[in-house]
This record gives C-alpha cells, sequence and structure tokens, in this order.
C-alpha cells in the first residue's frame, strides 16, 4: 500500500513542464494512480494532477462528493457560463484566490482501463477538472489571476462555499 508522495510546491519548475500523453491500461501507471489518490486524500485536496509529484504526464484524479474520477489525456470539448468561487492548490498552500471558470463542462478522458468517458461536469467538480487540466497544460490557477488577489488562509480565514 502506498503512502503518498511529496507534493511539489510553486515554483518548482517542474510544475511548468510540458506533459506527455499517457496509455492506458498499464500497470506502471494503475500504480502511479494509486499513489495520486493516497496523495490526494492525505493532503485533503479534492484533484492531483500528475506534474503535482513530479511526472510529466497528462494523467490527473479528482475526488468530489466521494466519487473518483481518472483524467488520463483529457480535453475539454464544451464549456458554459462562466462563475467565479474560491479556489486553492496544494501546490500553493495557505493561499486562495476567487478564480473565473466555467460552471459546466464536458470533458472527455481515458478511463483507467483506457476507455474514452464523457464526463458532465457542474459546480465544484467542473471547477475541480478545470484545475487539474490546468496542470497538464504548465498553469496554476495563479496564473488566472491578479497577485494581489491572493488571500492568506493563515490571516484571513475564508468560509467555504
Amino acid at each position: 500500500m502506498s503512502t503518498g508522495r511529496k507534493i511539489l510546491l510553486d515554483p518548482d519548475p517542474r510544475l511548468r513542464a510540458a506533459t506527455r500523453a499517457v496509455r492506458l491500461p498499464d500497470k506502471g501507471l494503475r500504480r502511479l494512480i494509486d499513489e495520486m489518490v493516497v496523495t490526494m486524500r492525505k493532503a485533503e485536496g479534492v484533484g492531483l494532477a500528475a506534474p503535482q509529484i513530479g511526472e510529466p504526464l497528462r494523467l490527473a484524479v479528482v475526488e468530489v462528493k466521494g466519487m473518483l474520477t481518472i483524467l488520463g489525456n483529457p480535453a475539454v470539448v464544451k464549456s458554459g457560463f462562466p462563475a467565479v468561487d474560491w479556489e486553492g492548490c496544494l501546490s500553493i498552500p495557505d493561499r486562495v484566490a476567487q478564480v473565473r471558470r466555467a460552471a459546466e463542462i464536458v470533458v472527455v478522458a481515458d478511463d483507467i482501463e483506457g476507455r474514452r468517458i464523457r464526463h458532465r461536469a457542474t459546480g465544484l467538480l467542473a471547477r475541480a477538472f478545470q484545475h487539474e487540466m490546468d496542470h497538464l497544460a504548465g498553469r496554476l490557477y495563479v496564473d488566472l489571476i491578479d497577485p494581489s488577489e491572493l488571500v492568506d488562509t493563515r490571516v484571513h480565514p475564508v468560509a467555504p462555499g
């Protein structure tokens, strides 16, 4: 059983590196996915992308409301109107900001068995998918805001929701 991996922190350059496509199913990637899930849960996050643990792969895991989703080679195929909400990142601890993202999206991605699956997502799930997909493109949520908009949660706690 995996004990998880170390999460890279911004400004580690590996968070900005190009990623390469994955081919699922794969035993090695299955082990990596297990490590990612353990790491995400230990850190109390809702998502984790492979680059956050130093793996330059187009692979992410998201868990919202007890539903775990594996995203291999994900792509947004449809997005709806924008919404602004609080967002944080395991690679940028103790900081949050209000970020504009699509409130509803449709994503296609490979599941753990390599099947191409369509995921319709709204609310937090849509936000988490977009956040993790940004990681796969070498972007962090702080790239979408003015740095002055970052809130230090150690000084100014932000109530969820």
